[in-house]
């Protein structure tokens, strides 16, 4: 169906409407389904206002990683800096996470269509950015938390890092099937198993 003709917009406004366009597309059809035209239809603007700019649809993926990269990077650090000591930031994270998760959904809906269905090289290197990023916030934690004794040191921290990234994966994939509904208990438990593997047995 054709998007109503659009208003002018200034660029960021714009730029905002297209990359929404771009989101609901993306999580309706992934990014093999998703077209430059369709996304210019919803917003009601030619394809060459698109490419003002866009200048690909993998400018638009790559634009709308950067973003979800730079909202949950701050969303991390917001929660980490309130917390006395590694472990504590860590268990805050992760009992944070289902809401954050929840939040945006749809942008983590399509990144992960995308990790299983891209054979786009640069969106394969764009994806790798995306998680690495969470990959090196989260080694730190793990290396301090080792230095004070209450992660294990046996486990590498990059490893304990991807372990955590995992079980987010799997929370989010566990997300499409299972009722939404999250207790109190439910939260404590994922985060108690998430970083049960590293925690150091006293």
């Amino acid at each position: 169906m054709k998007g109503a003709p659009a208003k002018r917009l200034p660029a960021a406004e714009r730029r905002r409407s297209i990359l929404d366009a771009a989101l609901t597309i993306l999580s309706a059809k992934g990014y093999a389904g998703m077209t430059t035209a369709e996304v210019a239809r919803q917003v009601g603007v030619s394809e060459p206002i698109l490419y003002r700019h866009f200048s690909s649809k993998r400018a638009l993926l790559r634009a709308l990683l950067d973003g979800v990269i730079g909202e949950m990077m701050a969303s991390f650090h917001q929660l980490a800096a309130g917390q006395p000591d590694p472990v504590a930031a860590l268990l805050h994270i992760c009992r944070a996470y289902p809401e954050m998760a929840q939040r945006h959904r749809r942008e983590f809906r399509i990144i992960n269509q995308t990790l299983v269905d891209c054979r786009d090289p640069k969106i394969r290197e764009a994806l790798e950015r995306h998680y690495d990023a969470y990959r090196a916030f989260l080694q730190d934690l793990i290396e301090k938390g080792q230095r004070t004794g209450a992660l294990r040191c046996d486990i590498p921290a990059n490893v304990g890092a991807w372990h955590m990234i995992h079980a987010a994966l799997g929370f989010l994939l566990g997300e499409e099937v299972r009722t939404n509904v999250r207790s109190p208990k439910d939260i404590e438990g994922f985060a108690q198993a998430t970083l049960g593997g590293i925690l150091e047995n006293k």
